[in-house]
């Protein structure tokens, strides 16, 4: 009796019978754990965990189990589950063949307490012998037993989980967590301890979490060339967002620590989806949404496919990038965490910025920053002359040429998620997970920028030579809900986001400008709040006993907002030529004293607002034609809608002199506060006059609609081959639109459109069971978007570039060829060396120019530039190490890239050849990951090289290309537990080096700044 109460007290502790609905593996060999199997379950696949043990989520209704060791298939078998039972399957594996011993149960409904045991041995690090006198204990209960004279114990437990201390005086003690114990089944745990006292802590990995070993696995079974990346890892490599974790990925590089650059193409090349949807982008200036939108904390992980599938959009040449969400857990769980940053040369340092007040902290700017509905509509009137006096005084608010000097703080993070299972019903399990996220920081950058111009005889001299001061303020404000509701044969996702992201930018270039090299400082301050709103639903529906058909299908509507409300420049000059030299001086004469406000390059406000809404509607099904002990053959099929709606409004507005007035009142020559100078009481007064600036091509509207239907039958031999062929269809239709110009009641109109099949083939051979074979043919096309073909001037938010668009350019297309040599020394090591081809028709690239004249403004566009190709080779390699009290992860990648464009003359003539504009020509990245096993301390060290690369073709032929020069990044993280596994304290350095970022045009400097060295630590607690 006594016996019986004890077992039903641990039986109501164990965390696993709190619910229904999972499945619990256990995989022997010769009565020893072995974690060297994966187990697939209904198509989703893990592998098991250090003490051989494996979950799956269940729905109701008949389980297909499927094992394979080291990519091999090792055994299959079924057996059946309702939605509110749990199976315990043992599966002893006995000559290579899998023999499986099922147990399912309700839980809360047994009339008798199961129980299975734990046992094993305890040997000692010194002598290699057993360790007499242990002693195993249960925690939170009385129960516990003693090793025996051979160091063997065994202990008899209920089915449930727990954690488990043993414990001697002489050899100090460890700790074993997550145990799962199953009915009538006993469980081995081998155990070391040591006479100093440092007991090796054996934990296991908690059952279903995301490790290193399941990305291999991910990877290995993937049907093309796939990298990915897990949530665990973003929180060992102190990950913040999407884009900081893919650089590590091979053949990829992140520019402006924003965008994806994927095998020698720009980021223009690269498809963002979020589970499988494409999104529109809040950045006016990239076709692509910027990646560090995407907070970690909504994260479980990234696909980067670098080879297509017939289910991807062809408008992808150098990869897709598939961002998974975080699914509602079926348990409860919470998370906060809290950290602060220290940027060498940005915290602490004073920087003038424009004025702000109140929520704007938060990021939402105040009323009076937006252009009043009187003065977007005036801006717009034909025939709109210069206003003055009282009324040019009320039409645009002054006051935000108010500037302040302030001193940067440390950058501030905040983030905190909590998820529960609301409830059990006839119709399914409902489970939620909110996530929240507020961040500040800061970057102070001081930039030498140069340009320069032909002077015959194949000679350059300078144009331009200043120094360029930003200070730019990030403000991240994110939410994020996550719906799920799973029934016996489907299921059900909803994700809803609000992201945004509010930019302000204070900026000061002071030095030698224009034909005439005056001293000139020119001033802008801008407010930029950038909005992403998404509601996705998704699920899937099974039809096991009809060819075990199933159907996936996504509904997505996003919003993206721009809201750039009142942006404000302005310029000082001085009358003085600057006599030219050869080095790079901007400061030799400084005249800022002497410089007076310029009314030929008037102060201005300009006002953007953009929307983009997209509907995404998908809908793919899967039948299983054909299946016998050799081969099966299935079908997949679908259609997807894509409808995207832009819209940009821009008004601006310049600040003149009085037509009888041909030079600034002596009272505001020596005044270099602009505020004093532009304000209600010197525009009331008649000093100053406001005049709109109709450039009607600045804003536009813009229609983008994408229908496509695939078809993608594959044949799987053995295990040994495996061929996916499909052709996917294509319909574009995009027409961007400029407003009206009020003068000539015209605008313009570019179009581009296309209507076309793109083929795939993946083909997949496995001679043996360690070694792999990936061959890939594709075809895809790489269209404009629409800021590209709207004929503005715009200025790129993350270099402040200016750029124009191109209303001439159109579509590229790609032939895409990839092979992979893949080896797996174990599930979660293996090397890899791929290659790949890829030819362009009328490749798409970025082009520089300059303006000549007051400014000598860098201009920078898009072009089709002719046939070209890139070619490359990426090698990665991942191994683990283990020692006594240390365990080690060593991984990395090198990528090799060569690419060739040919460039012709008007008359047809070839004139040269030269690399493609995007990606280093070398990419080298390495991760060392230390774990302490006491201590439970983590150290990683990550390296990140880039080679040089073509930044901008120059449209100047007797000028150079614009180049990227190559730097290295060194990052080291540190975490240490601080209250068992619910308190972690985290510290890291990001470019502990400082490499300077550096651009050359022929040979001499035209941009270099050091980013600085970031200092940051936090804490985060699980509840």
């Amino acid at each position: 009796m006594k016996r019986s109460l004890l077992a039903g007290a641990i039986a109501a502790m164990s965390f696993s019978a709190a619910h229904g609905g999972e499945a619990v593996f256990y995989i022997t060999e010769d009565g020893q754990a072995i974690n060297n199997i994966s187990v697939q379950v209904n198509g989703q696949k893990k592998l098991v965990g250090k003490n051989g043990f494996a979950v799956f989520d269940l729905k109701g209704g008949t389980h297909q189990v499927e094992l394979s060791q080291f990519g091999e298939w090792a055994g299959e078998f079924d057996f059946t589950a309702s939605l509110k039972q749990n199976a315990e399957v043992q599966v002893d594996m006995l000559g290579g063949e899998a023999m499986p011993d099922v147990q399912v149960y309700t839980p809360g409904q047994q009339t008798d307490v199961l129980l299975g045991s734990v046992r094993g041995y305890v040997e000692s690090d010194e002598t290699g012998g057993g360790v007499a006198g242990a002693r195993i204990s249960i925690k939170g209960s009385d129960k516990f037993t003693m090793s025996d004279a051979n160091g063997e114990y065994e202990l008899e437990l209920p089915r449930g989980e727990y954690s488990i201390n043993i414990a001697h005086p002489n050899y100090g003690q460890a700790d074993i967590k997550n145990l799962r114990v199953l009915a009538y089944v006993a469980t081995q745990v081998n155990t070391n301890l040591s006479l100093t006292g440092d007991g090796i802590i054996e934990e296991v990995v908690a059952l279903g979490s995301y490790i290193p070993s399941s990305v291999t696995a991910q990877q290995r079974d993937a049907s093309g060339v796939l990298d990915a990346i897990g949530s665990e890892q973003f929180s060992r490599f102190g990950d913040s967002n999407a884009a900081s974790s893919l650089k590590r990925v091979a053949g990829v590089s992140i520019a402006g620590g924003k965008y994806a650059v994927v095998r020698g193409l720009n980021e223009r090349y690269t498809s963002v989806l979020f589970n499988g949807a494409s999104l529109p982008s809040p950045d006016p200036t990239r076709r692509v949404v910027p990646l560090d939108l995407f907070p970690s904390g909504v994260i479980s992980s990234i696909n980067v496919e670098k080879t297509a599938n017939s289910h991807r959009p062809a408008d992808s040449a150098g990869a897709t990038i598939d961002i998974i969400s975080r699914e509602a857990p079926d348990t409860f769980e919470g998370k906060f965490s809290v950290s602060t940053g220290y940027l060498s040369g940005t915290t602490g340092q004073d920087a003038t910025v424009q004025k702000t007040s109140g929520l704007e902290v938060l990021g939402f700017g105040s009323s009076d920053r937006d252009l009043s509905a009187a003065a977007q509509a005036y801006a717009k009137t034909r025939g709109a002359e210069a206003v003055t006096g009282s009324e040019g005084a009320e039409l645009v608010e002054l006051d935000q040429w108010q500037t302040e000097k302030i001193t940067i703080k440390p950058d501030l993070s905040l983030e905190a998620s909590v998820g529960d299972l609301i409830g059990e019903y006839s119709f399914g399990d409902l489970a939620y997970k909110v996530t929240g996220r507020y961040s500040n920081k800061w970057k102070l950058t001081e930039t030498d920028r140069a340009s320069y111009s032909p002077v015959g005889n194949g000679d350059i001299e300078e144009a331009d030579e200043y120094i360029e001061t930003r200070a730019v303020n990030e403000i991240d404000l994110n939410g994020a809900l996550a719906l799920s509701l799973m029934g016996d044969d489907y299921s059900v996702f909803s994700n809803t986001m609000l992201l945004r992201q509010t930019q302000v930018d204070s900026s000061e270039e002071a030095g030698i400008r224009g034909e005439y090299r005056n001293f000139t400082i020119n001033r802008e301050y801008t407010w930029q709040e950038r909005e992403f709103f998404m509601q996705q639903f998704s699920g899937d529906v099974f039809f096991p006993e009809t060819m075990d058909a199933s159907i996936k299908w996504g509904a997505t509507i996003a919003s993206a907002k721009l809201d750039s409300p009142n942006s404000r420049s302005y310029s000082l000059s001085s009358d003085n030529g600057i006599a030219q030299d050869d080095a790079f001086n901007p400061l030799a004469q400084d005249e800022t004293a002497q410089s007076e406000f310029s009314m030929d390059t008037n102060p201005r406000v300009d006002s953007t607002k953009l929307q983009d809404d997209a509907n995404d509607i998908q809908l793919n099904g899967d039948l299983r034609l054909f299946e016998n002990d050799n081969y099966e053959i299935k079908l997949t099929a679908g259609f997807s809608l894509l409808s995207r709606e832009r819209k940009v409004d821009s008004t601006s507005y310049i600040y003149a002199l009085p037509a009888d007035q041909s030079s600034l009142s002596d009272e505001y020559k020596n005044e270099q506060d602009i505020s004093k100078v532009i304000n209600n009481e010197s525009v009331s007064n008649g000093d100053f006059t406001i005049e709109p600036l109709n450039d009607y091509k600045a804003s536009y509207t813009g229609t983008w609609d994408v229908n496509s239907f695939f078809i993608m039958p594959s044949v799987e031999w053995f295990d040994i081959l495996k061929v996916e062929a499909g052709v996917r269809l294509e319909d574009s239709s995009m027409v961007v639109r400029t407003s009206v110009d009020p003068i000539t009641n015209t605008f313009i109109e570019s179009k581009v459109e296309d209507d076309d099949m793109y083929p795939t083939i993946n083909v997949s051979l496995t001679p043996l069971e360690d070694f792999k074979v990936r061959l890939a043919y594709y075809g895809s096309i790489n269209r404009p978007d629409f800021r590209e073909v709207a004929p503005a001037q715009f200025t790129d938010t993350v270099s402040g570039d200016t750029y124009k668009g191109n209303d001439k350019l159109t579509e590229a297309t790609i032939d895409n060829l990839d092979l992979r040599l893949e080896y797996y020394f174990s599930d979660s090591e293996s090397v890899t060396l791929a290659l790949f081809r890829k030819d362009f028709v009328g490749a798409i690239e970025r082009t520089a120019d300059i303006v000549a004249g007051s400014s000598n403004e860098v201009i920078y566009s898009f072009d089709n530039n002719g046939d070209s190709f890139a070619q490359g080779v990426e090698l990665t390699a991942s191994k683990d190490f283990e020692f006594r009290e240390l365990g080690l992860r060593l991984s990395g990648n090198f990528s090799s890239f060569d690419t060739e464009i040919e460039v012709f003359s008007d008359s047809g003539n070839l004139m040269k050849t030269r690399q493609l504009q995007g990606q280093p020509d070398i990419l080298f990245n390495l991760q060392a990951a230390f774990d302490e096993y006491e201590s439970g301390r983590e150290y990683t060290i990550v390296v990140n090289h880039t080679g040089e690369n073509l930044h901008a073709v120059s449209a100047n032929p007797l000028l150079g290309d614009e180049m990227r020069m190559a730097r290295t990044v060194l990052d080291v993280n540190f975490k240490q537990p601080i209250v068992m596994d619910e308190l972690d304290f985290k510290a890291s350095i990001k470019n502990l080096l400082n490499a300077e970022v550096e651009q050359q045009q022929s040979g001499l400097m035209t941009k270099k700044y050091k980013p600085g060295v970031e200092f940051k630590m936090g804490i985060s607690y699980l509840f």
